[in-house]
């Protein structure tokens, strides 16, 4: 009898599990959603991460397409700017702050408040703090549980704490730092992607940091696809593949050196491949309406969290190591 699961490691294999040729959307569907099916009772989920129904698939896709166009649009964009300095404020209200939970807290604030609308008055730090605890928390029971599937839980999680590894790579980096303060400034597409002085002294784009870092903590480090067989071939062939994102993204594709935090791989002079080689956001006709969206605005966040830790103000207490989901203890923000 054959495994029950079948793992993906390279590039290569992730990318055709992903984005198998000439298969319809519906069948993408239901091999998306029959590993999510626990996600309904667990997590409440009715989305199209659970259902196999292209309209439902179609009216999430359109939907969201919607907000992001919104937001995208040149006075959509200058508000959520504005929206991410005002929620970065409000949480800078006491002389010591847990890092973990004030990235957490603004990260979820911009998305109700600059995404959604809702009025950033009506959130209050107190009850914006409790619910992305109560998200984290309800993450790690259903990590726990057996044989639930981690594809969302791990959006929820990973698409919020990788902003704060982001500040951290950065903040330690005078040269990240600058590319990011510089961006702080003028948050354009123009300067999301430009390297600064070119040559031997070259500063890495925030698109090339932003990129390094969904690379080694991709959002979603797995995703599971179920194998839907007429039942008489079950017995010879996997249950279940999964494409194990975190792996692929740390190969020797990447360059030398792949386990390190290295923005520059990305710059044009470095033989390592394009950014649509990266499957943070997935890959093919599944791929996260996100995707081109989520980076410019999680180099806002960073941007606008850096430009307080400036030293005057405020400061960032180190930790003993860099955490995911757990292991930031010890990381605060502190007023000077």
């Amino acid at each position: 009898m054959a495994p029950r699961t079948r793992i993906h490691t390279s590039v290569r294999a992730v990318r055709t599990l992903l984005n198998p040729p000439d298969i319809p959307i519906s069948a993408l569907l239901r091999a998306r959603s029959i590993p999510n099916q626990r996600l309904v009772k667990a997590l409440g989920i009715s989305s199209t991460f659970v259902s196999d129904d292209p309209g439902i698939h179609d009216v999430f896709t359109r939907e969201a397409k919607v907000l992001i166009t919104a937001v995208t649009a040149k006075d959509g964009w200058s508000r959520l700017v504005d929206v991410t300095e005002s929620c970065v404020n409000r949480f800078l209200d006491a002389e010591s702050l847990d890092y973990a939970t004030f990235v957490r807290s603004v990260t979820l604030s911009v998305v109700l408040a600059g995404l959604l609308g809702t009025d950033i008055e009506d959130l209050d730090p107190a009850d914006v703090a409790f619910v992305t605890k109560a998200i984290n928390d309800r993450w790690a029971q259903s990590k726990s549980s057996t044989g639930l599937t981690t594809e969302v839980l791990d959006r929820i999680n990973h698409h919020i704490i990788r902003w704060a590894i982001a500040v951290v790579y950065s903040n330690r980096n005078c040269l990240l730092r600058d590319a990011f303060m510089t961006y702080n400034e003028n948050p354009t597409d123009d300067q999301f992607r430009a390297f600064a002085n070119e040559g031997t002294g070259a500063q890495p784009s925030v698109e090339a940091i932003v990129s390094e870092v969904l690379r080694l903590h991709p959002p979603t480090r797995h995703i599971t696809r179920a194998v839907v067989v007429p039942w008489w071939k079950r017995p010879f062939v996997p249950s279940v593949d999964v494409a194990d994102v975190e792996e692929a993204q740390k190969s020797l594709v990447f360059g030398s050196d792949p386990e390190s935090f290295n923005p520059m791989r990305f710059h044009a002079s470095h033989s390592a491949p394009k950014r649509d080689q990266l499957y943070a956001f997935g890959h093919g006709k599944l791929k996260c309406v996100a995707a081109s969206w989520a980076p410019p605005a999680a180099a806002v966040i960073s941007a606008k969290i850096m430009a307080k830790l400036d030293g005057v103000a405020f400061t960032l207490q180190e930790g003993p190591c860099i955490g995911k989901r757990e292991g930031w203890e010890g990381w605060s923000i502190e007023r000077v």
